[in-house]
């Protein structure tokens, strides 16, 4: 099941993970730190679009430096317009404005900097000042008194928007600077309490970048916030403080010295606060931290999900949004998922979904109910709500496709149990989710909508419905443009389960796909050729595919595959070969391309049941065909390996699991009918075989019926004869004791059985010491029974 920062896997039937089937598994995946803060970049393009600092009265006076202020004043006034900023910069007025603060007039500096402050707020001329070197030019002014000194600020704060500029802002020594001036002021102090404020606004955005915030870190930055944050006097000063821990937190390091300073507890009790706007940074500054498990300790301790359930009542778009994120964290811990459900977290949750809420509040919402939807009791409790309804909704294709993504990982845990199954479909959800097979989509969409289709394939009921909807042709069409190896996987995985039944196999081949699944058993990616070939395995109970791939060159590639080194693909080539050999073309076509050497390895190295099963059936298969195939499978050694797996799964203990006791006898059974079909009327490969005592002990044991009748049918194949090997046999058989066991199975229920028992019989009473030993031990009178039978 998929989270936004983690994942818990519940297998379904098949073995695969909550958003998978048989046979291929993925391993889940864990996100990184949130996406960084943009709030302090927007309020200070907010602030900064008026010039301040001109001066008023009467006319000025008639010299260069007069002018020059006042020309700088009206660019400062003209550039609140976006389009007058990039004509100031191609008339030149940059590269003077930058000249300009240099000059000994501080009115000329501070008309300068305030045409600067709105000129920065166009990405291009950053770009530019930052060529032009006015950065350390401004930061050589930090520490200027009054409205100069805000200028400066307000210059970095604006221009520090952009991670270049953040990197030259540090390396010219910015940073150190402006902590040098962040220092507490006395309380009445509100000038200073303003500058802090400045400070503060500033330092979060140059925070942003990860080598700013290690420096703030080295300078001992944090301990100042954390002071402030603590003791300052005004709401501001708090608000921009946790504003600037919000983004300090992007770094892991940071986070730890926040909650060594106890910056979860302070924040925490900002959430009690009856300001929105510094619940807002709260909860801001809380999303980044409570992405360790320390942190979502501490503030779960000490009533942080209560404030945050609390918040979600609120009408601030913004900040239920924060808080609806720091829910999504803390709903990571089993029991902040259960306080979350106990203080009714997950109703207004809920309700955040529905579409009076913008894109961004729901998708924060959406990302919480991931998290809280990967336990069962959370699963039940969304689905009481009629979550899943509000889910579907939110895969409308006019959405965003990164809510689309989080309600459909949503689905896809709620589908992994067979309540969310049927409450996904009776909610629509089903076409919803092929929808987002196509356009508008992305990767991700795609990859999480496949993910929620594969389960709900995963039981029969829904396998017809989901082709019914276009599933099949919108899985194939991602299936040929998707370079996403995740996507790939999950379409992949969601034919694998719908060609289970005849008319989806039916849908997938006359779609074309059996030449796209070839193509992908050749990918670089190891759990795409394993889906491809899983696939192939499905379909291949079909006449006309097993024709397909034979004419579509498939064979070259799965012949290949049967050497690779993982186990999981090797599984599913094996499982097709059965298949694609019932068709006599096939066999020569395979035989031609030298499936008999591979094959022969399996027995020897595989240690699968179903593998060696599969493995020893394709041979048999092979070797009914032609004479030659016999001869060219006994050349490889098969029947060896035969023998030796026969003998060493038989001295393998008991299975108590009624599974692997089934496994196991289906794979005697198979090597049997191998050994049976190699050597039927072969008298070379009848004197080859070395394995009568395991057959005879096969008769012997308390075996199922599909063995008895495969163990007799091999040893009717090695006695059919009169001479050379088949005679020597026959002897092996008796002096083995295999004539007591076969006389028994005359009066097997199964008639297949008797017929094989009594046909090898037949073969052995042309020994004269073995005709007797029938008649004495009663064989006579049962095979005479058969008559009546």
């Amino acid at each position: 099941e998929d989270a936004a920062a983690a994942s818990v896997a519940a297998a379904p039937d098949g073995g695969g993970g909550s958003e998978l089937a048989s046979p291929t598994t993925r391993s889940p995946g864990r996100a990184g730190v949130p996406e960084l803060a943009t709030h302090c970049a927007k309020r200070m393009a907010t602030l900064k679009t008026s010039a301040r600092g001109g001066r008023r009265g009467g006319a000025q006076p008639a010299s260069p430096e007069a002018l020059r202020q006042t020309a700088a004043n009206a660019l400062a006034q003209l550039s609140v317009d976006h389009e007058t900023r990039d004509a100031v910069r191609q008339a030149g007025g940059l590269e003077r404005l930058v000249a300009l603060l240099e000059s000994p007039a501080e009115e000329v500096q501070l008309q300068t900097l305030a045409a600067l402050t709105n000129l920065a707020l166009s990405d291009h001329n950053k770009a530019e000042l930052r060529r032009l070197e006015a950065i350390p030019k401004v930061i050589a002014l930090i520490g200027a008194r009054g409205k100069l000194g805000e200028k400066v600020i307000e210059v970095l704060w604006n221009l520090g928007s952009q991670d270049e500029n953040r990197v030259a802002i540090l390396h010219a020594g910015g940073i150190r600077r402006l902590l040098d001036l962040l220092v507490m002021p006395d309380d009445n102090d509100d000038e200073r309490w303003s500058l802090v404020s400045l400070l503060l606004g500033a330092l979060a955005n140059l925070a942003i970048h990860p080598e700013c915030q290690a420096a703030v870190r080295e300078a001992g930055g944090i301990e100042k916030v954390m002071e402030l944050l603590g003791k300052a006097v005004n709401d501001r000063t708090i608000e921009r403080a946790a504003n600037f821990l919000e983004n300090l937190a992007l770094d892991r390091e940071n986070r730890e010295v926040i909650r060594k300073l106890e910056g979860n507890l302070a924040l925490v009790r900002l959430l009690w606060s009856e300001n929105d706007a510094l619940i807002c940074a709260a909860c801001g500054a809380l999303k980044n931290l409570t992405t360790d498990e320390e942190s979502r300790a501490e503030v779960s301790s000490h009533d942080g999900l209560k404030a945050l359930v609390e918040t979600l009542r609120k009408v601030d778009p913004i900040l239920v949004g924060k808080a609806a994120e720091c829910l999504g964290n803390l709903s990571l811990e089993p029991e902040g998922r259960s306080q979350i459900r106990e203080l009714g977290g997950v109703h207004h949750l809920l309700a955040l979904l529905d579409e009076e809420w913008p894109p961004e509040t729901r998708l924060a919402a959406a990302g919480a109910i991931l998290n809280l939807a990967v336990e069962d009791e959370s699963k039940v409790r969304i689905r009481e709500l009629e979550g899943v309804p509000r889910l579907v909704n939110l895969l409308e294709k006019s959405l965003p496709v990164t809510l689309r993504a989080v309600a459909a990982m949503t689905l896809s845990n709620l589908s992994a149990d067979e309540g969310g199954v049927v409450a996904v479909a009776a909610a629509g959800g089903i076409a919803a989710l092929v929808q987002c097979l196509g356009e508008p989509t992305d990767d991700m969409l795609q990859e999480k909508a496949a993910a929620a289709l594969w389960n709900l394939a995963a039981g029969e009921s829904l396998k017809a419905p989901i082709r019914k909807a276009g599933g099949i042709t919108a899985l194939i069409a991602a299936l040929e443009v998707s370079s996403s190896v995740a996507t790939l996987e999950n379409c992949l995985g969601t034919l694998l389960s719908l060609a289970e039944t005849q008319e989806n196999r039916f849908a997938i081949s006359q779609e074309g796909a059996v030449s796209l699944l070839i193509r992908h058993v050749e990918s670089e990616h190891a759990t795409v050729t394993e889906g491809a070939s899983g696939v192939i395995w499905n379909l291949a109970h079909e006449e006309t595919v097993q024709h397909s791939v034979r004419q579509l060159g498939g064979f070259g590639p799965l012949i290949a595959l049967l050497s690779r080194e993982e186990p999981g693909i090797r599984f599913n080539v094996a499982g097709a070969f059965p298949l694609l050999t019932e068709l006599e073309d096939n066999v020569r076509e395979a035989f031609d391309l030298g499936v008999v050497e591979p094959l022969v390895r399996l027995l020897a190295m595989e240690d699968n049941s179903l593998t060696l099963q599969n493995a020893a059936q394709t041979l048999g298969n092979i070797a009914e065909v032609d004479a030659e195939y016999q001869s060219a499978i006994a050349h490889a050694h098969a029947l060896e390996r035969l023998a030796d797996l026969l003998t060493r799964t038989l001295e393998q203990k008991p299975e108590v699991d009624p599974d692997l006791r089934t496994k196991r006898q289906e794979l005697l059974a198979k090597c049997c009918y191998a050994v049976w079909l190699i050597c039927q009327q072969h008298e070379e490969n009848q004197s080859a075989f070395d394995g009568i005592p395991a057959l005879v002990q096969l008769l012997q044991a308390d075996c199922e019926e599909a063995v008895l009748e495969m163990a007799a049918g091999a040893i009717c194949a090695l006695c059919e004869g009169r001479t050379g090997g088949p005679k020597v046999n026959k002897d092996r058989v008796r002096e083995e004791q295999g004539l007591p066991p076969l006389i028994r199975l005359l009066e097997h229920e199964s008639d297949a059985v008797k017929l094989n028992a009594a046909k090898t019989l037949c073969h052995l009473a042309e020994n004269e010491e073995n005709s007797g030993l029938i008649r004495e031990l009663g064989g006579l009178d049962k095979i005479v029974y058969l008559l009546h039978h």
